[in-house]
């Protein structure tokens, strides 16, 4: 048996010791296993705003305005209440959430808010929502990105893994508290 450590030797000896043990010997270098969801997130949303009709706010929420049959009424405030029909899907096309709800504005992420004050009652809106303004919101806030959580239990049917962005299909059926 040959003694001399080759070079692939030496990678196998560098890849199944030394990497292990940076994870006890460093902890604060914590491997975040969602960073190829980020970029693939982030990368969804860039090529999503060269679609056609796509616009975007300057917090960076992505939107599609599909119906707002009744410009004439007031648009919902942040402390509104609206009941709407919603959906809710990840870029995977994987739905989360949906149904048909009576929603305080104040109290939800803040990109559903900030989407829906675009509208009117009776409007239809697609939303495409960063993980920034979703809900990873605090995260970002607190400049503690890397430490993401998403929301929800893992393994469950209704999960929504950190960093996600949030593609909302939404109809407001009626507006209060304007």
């Amino acid at each position: 048996m040959d003694s001399k450590i080759t070079y692939r030797r030496m990678r196998r000896l560098v890849i199944l010791v030394l990497c292990p043990l940076s994870f006890i010997l460093l902890p604060g270098c914590k491997q975040n296993n969602w960073m190829d969801w980020k970029v693939e997130n982030e990368l969804w949303l860039e090529n999503n705003r060269t679609q056609a009709g796509i616009q975007e706010t300057s917090s960076g929420l992505q939107y599609k305005i599909i119906a707002d049959p009744t410009p004439q009424d007031a648009r919902p405030n942040s402390t509104s209440t609206i009941v709407c029909d919603y959906t809710v899907k990840l870029i995977n096309g994987y739905q989360v959430d949906g149904g048909h709800a009576a929603l305080t504005l104040s109290n939800c992420i803040p990109g559903f808010t900030e989407g829906c004050r675009l509208i009117h009652n009776n409007g239809d809106i697609m939303l495409y929502i960063p993980a920034k303004l979703g809900y990873d919101y605090q995260k970002y806030q607190d400049n503690d990105v890397y430490n993401a959580e998403g929301y929800g239990t893992e393994g469950t049917t209704s999960y929504i893994p950190p960093y996600s962005t949030l593609i909302y299909d939404v109809h407001i059926c009626s507006v209060s508290g304007n």
